[in-house]
């Protein structure tokens, strides 16, 4: 049985049962990402790991990953790294959210001999767009 089977079914899983689809997966990727066993994972990998793993994460996902990774490193023994590890997650996922932000695209003008888009009938450089 892997860590990451073994922590799924321990007492520390508990607080993340609600994203208990995802946590395989992420925390999975997360050790495949370090290159290295989950005990064997040092500060380095680790990092290397959460700059992989979290920005792919899906948005709903990004503020529970952190957490969700601390707790497996405490369960294989890895407390020292584990506050490391939650604090350079939340700061990638913060990062990630900025980078996420949707794109607001106006409404595009119409052109001067376009309809005018009120509905009158007429070009929009002789209604709204007269003064322009």
């Amino acid at each position: 049985m892997s860590a990451v089977d073994t922590f799924l079914a321990s007492e520390a899983f508990k607080p993340f049962v609600a994203i208990a689809n995802d946590a395989k997966d992420i925390l999975n990727a997360f050790v495949e990402a370090a290159g290295r066993d989950a005990t064997q994972l040092d500060h380095a990998s680790t990092d290397r790991a959460l700059t992989s793993v979290v920005p792919r994460l899906k948005k709903v996902r990004l503020e529970d990953a952190p957490q969700l990774i601390a707790a497996f490193l405490e369960h294989v023994g890895k407390k020292e790294l584990a506050a490391e590890a939650k604090k350079r997650g939340e700061e990638l996922a913060r990062e990630d959210q900025k980078k996420r932000v949707p794109v607001k695209v106006g409404e595009a003008e119409p052109g001067r001999n376009d309809p005018c888009k009120c509905g009158s009938g007429r070009k929009y450089k002789k209604c709204c767009g007269a003064g322009k």
